[in-house]
């Protein structure tokens, strides 16, 4: 396997050849995904050199094996899983095939570079605050974040676990949705999906080139039901400082204890939201979960009783490699607030890749908790409408 690219940290090859959904697929899983025999990184030499390999495979790897598929690596992340990027100052950026030149995206970096590279199938990958869907965005392909509680999280290393999920990368829509049959239970009860509810305020400040981008998938969807909804700017500035708190709270819970007793070096953002997650109190955190409950209804009546939200995955295209600290913060602030509807409330969130000249942009459906198979199969059928028009 060529991994030139930087995606790969850990070539395997596991998994038996055997009839299964997913029989002669190969796929690639995040350095935070437990696999027997091996020390997951969770993207920093410290943690690998601190933590004893893997006993057994991560619930997730067990299924996608017992489907038929074979695993062939792991593959590089953003350190701890707490950026959005895909610089890693230990084990370097994966080379973003889309656009060199621009971030791949993070914190799952490695595995959307591997799909987009052609490198294997289909990959796995966390997201907790956007970590499948900005880089599938930059790289140009599918990439899908589960409803909260979905897919097991049994072996995978915990960043924030009231917002951690799984997701995965694939380069066709069919591939995503093989890949959901085997990791999703079925949906609840769900009238589906009938109308598309353009998020206004998402769309206020996109950048030129996604607004070219994404032109013809909206007029499209403006062809059967739609309408604008719309949450305002004093939404997103409480709902992202109540979300800052609560993911910061959750991570120091997760790794402040090893963070004090072993001195890790972080680069630079990372080192910023460890302290800051520090700091955060229990107050602060109770404050974040009382909000997501008291605005969890203005969600659900945004989105009606068949309604998707739509809006772009990240504004604009991935930044340029050579972006100032503070520039990459403007950017990453700009994408939190697109991130945090679905990471926030638990809901399922599908990217998908819009034709482009340029450097990738992205165009996402989200949908009500447990609508995962609904809304992967909105997706099949809205991209083989785009393919006709």
């Amino acid at each position: 396997m060529n991994a030139g690219l930087g995606a790969i940290s850990l070539v395997l090859n596991e998994g038996a050849d055997h009839p299964g959904p997913l029989a002669g697929a190969t796929f690639v899983v995040k350095e935070n995904i437990d696999v027997a025999g091996r020390v997951s990184t969770n993207g920093h030499p410290q943690w690998a050199s601190t933590h004893a390999p893997a006993r057994v495979n991560a619930a997730v790897v067990d299924r996608l094996l017992d489907a038929g598929a074979r695993l062939v690596g792991k593959t590089h992340m953003d350190e701890m899983a707490y950026s959005l990027m895909g610089a890693n100052p230990h084990f370097g950026a994966p080379i973003n095939p889309a656009a060199p030149e621009r971030h791949p995206g993070g914190s799952s970096s490695g595995s959307a570079v591997a799909v987009a590279a052609g490198l294997v199938n289909f990959a796995i990958g966390t997201d907790t605050a956007g970590s499948c869907r900005a880089p599938a965005a930059f790289c140009g392909i599918f990439g899908f974040r589960s409803s909260h509680g979905a897919a097991p999280m049994d072996g995978v290393v915990p960043l924030a676990p009231s917002l951690d999920v799984i997701g995965w990368f694939a380069r066709d829509v069919a591939r995503m949705i093989e890949v959901g049959d085997v990791l999703l239970p079925r949906d609840g009860d769900h009238g589906g999906f009938e109308e598309a509810v353009l998020l206004a305020d998402a769309f206020s400040n996109v950048g030129a080139s996604f607004a070219g981008a994404a032109a013809p998938a909206i007029d499209m969807l403006k062809t059967g039901r739609w309408r604008e909804g719309r949450l305002d700017e004093d939404f997103f500035k409480t709902a992202l400082a109540h979300f800052r708190n609560l993911q910061a709270h959750e991570a120091w819970a997760s790794h402040g204890a090893w963070i004090t007793s072993e001195h890790p070096h972080f680069g630079k953002g990372v080192e910023e939201r460890f302290a800051f997650a520090s700091a955060v109190t229990l107050d602060q955190k109770k404050a974040a979960e009382a909000f997501r409950e008291e605005t969890r209804g203005r969600i659900d009546a945004l989105l009606g009783e068949q309604g998707f939200l739509v809006m772009p995955t990240a504004p604009f295209r991935s930044p340029l490699l050579n972006e100032s600290e503070e520039q990459l913060d403007v950017r990453r602030y700009q994408m939190m607030r697109l991130f945090l509807i679905a990471s926030y409330f638990s809901l399922p969130q599908i990217s998908l890749p819009l034709p482009t000249t340029d450097a990738p942009v992205g165009l996402s459906f989200v949908g009500r908790r447990g609508s995962d198979r609904q809304l992967l199969a909105l997706a099949q059928r809205f991209c083989a409408k785009m393919k006709k028009a």
